[in-house]
C-alpha cells in the first residue's frame, strides 16, 4: 500500500498538471479532442486523488489532515470536487483553467514536502472529525470558487462596460452563466458548511457526554467565526433569492466576504487559543 501511495503521490500532480493544460486548450481553441476529453480526464484525477487519500486514512488509520501538507492536498481535492459539481450542474466548462489552476498548486506543494505519521492525536482518528472537516473544507472550497466566479465577473463587466473585451475576456463564459456559476458556488458552500456546522455540534455534544471535553461552544473563537461566515454567506445568498440583488453586487460581495473570512479564519487560527488547535 505504501508503494501505491508513492506512486501516487508523483502521478497525482502530473494529472492535474495535464488536467490544467487541457482546460487551457479548451478555453483558448475549443478543439474537438479537447472538447471530449476535459471533464473525464479532471474527473480521472479527482477519483485517483480520492483513491489517495482514502488508502491514506487506511494506511495510517486517521483522515490525512495531520500537518499543513496533508491539508494542502485535501483542499486541492477539495476544490478540484467542488469545480466539477458546479461544471456538472450548470455544464459549463470555459472556467476550468481558472479553477483547476489553484488544486494543481496546492498539489503540488503537498507532493514535494508531505509526510505521513500513525502516530497522532487519537481525536484525528474520530469518523466525527472526518465528515466535520470534510464537510467544512468543501464549503471554503466552494467560497473560494465563488470568489473566482465573482472576480471574473466584475471584471468581464468592467471591460464590457468600457467597450472593450481584451483576448482573454472574450473567452469567458456570458455575464448571465457567470452570475448563475458564482451564485451556485456559494449555495453550495453554505449548505455543506451548514452541514459542517450541525455534524461539529454533534461530536462537541458527544464529547460532552463522554466527558473528553469541557468547554462552552459559545466561547470558543473558532466556532464563532465559522458561523459568522455561515450567516455572511447565508445573506448573500438569501439578498439574491428574495431581495432580488443584482449580480455585479453579489460579485462584488462574494470577492469581499471570500477575504473577510479568510482575514478571520487567519486571526482564529494564528491568534485565539481554541479547542480546535488539537493537530
Amino acid at each position: 500500500m505504501l508503494v501505491t501511495l508513492k506512486l501516487l503521490n508523483i502521478l497525482i500532480p502530473l494529472g492535474y498538471l495535464v488536467a490544467v493544460l487541457n482546460y487551457l486548450v479548451y478555453y483558448l481553441d475549443k478543439p474537438a479532442w479537447s472538447r471530449t476529453s476535459v471533464t473525464p480526464l479532471a474527473r480521472l484525477v479527482v477519483t485517483l486523488h480520492f483513491l489517495s487519500l482514502v488508502l491514506t486514512t487506511v494506511a495510517f488509520r486517521h483522515v490525512p489532515l495531520a500537518n499543513v501538507w496533508e491539508a494542502f492536498s485535501f483542499v486541492a481535492f477539495a476544490l478540484a470536487l467542488v469545480y466539477l459539481v458546479v461544471e456538472w450542474r450548470l455544464q459549463d466548462r470555459a472556467t476550468g483553467f481558472f479553477l483547476l489552476t489553484p488544486a494543481l498548486l496546492f498539489q503540488i506543494v503537498s507532493s514535494a514536502f508531505v509526510t505521513h505519521n500513525a502516530d497522532v492525536n487519537p481525536i484525528l482518528r474520530s469518523s466525527w472529525f472526518g465528515s466535520h472537516v470534510t464537510t467544512a473544507l468543501l464549503g471554503y472550497a466552494a467560497f473560494a470558487i465563488a470568489a473566482v466566479y465573482g472576480a471574473l465577473y466584475i471584471a468581464l463587466y468592467r471591460q464590457l462596460k468600457g467597450g472593450r473585451v481584451g483576448l482573454i475576456f472574450e473567452r469567458l463564459p456570458n455575464l448571465e452563466i457567470l452570475s448563475r456559476l458564482n451564485l451556485f458556488a456559494m449555495v453550495f458552500g453554505w449548505c455543506t458548511l451548514t452541514l459542517a456546522i450541525i455534524v461539529g455540534i454533534f461530536w462537541w455534544a458527544s464529547l460532552q457526554a463522554t466527558g473528553a471535553l469541557e468547554i462552552n461552544l459559545l466561547t470558543d473563537p473558532k466556532f464563532l467565526s465559522t458561523v459568522g461566515v455561515w450567516l455572511l454567506y447565508g445573506i448573500c445568498v438569501g439578498g439574491r433569492y428574495f431581495f432580488r440583488w443584482p449580480s455585479r453586487v453579489l460579485g462584488y460581495i462574494s470577492v469581499a466576504a471570500f477575504l473577510l473570512m479568510l482575514a478571520s479564519t487567519m486571526a482564529v487560527n494564528l491568534v485565539l487559543p481554541s479547542f480546535h488547535s488539537f493537530v
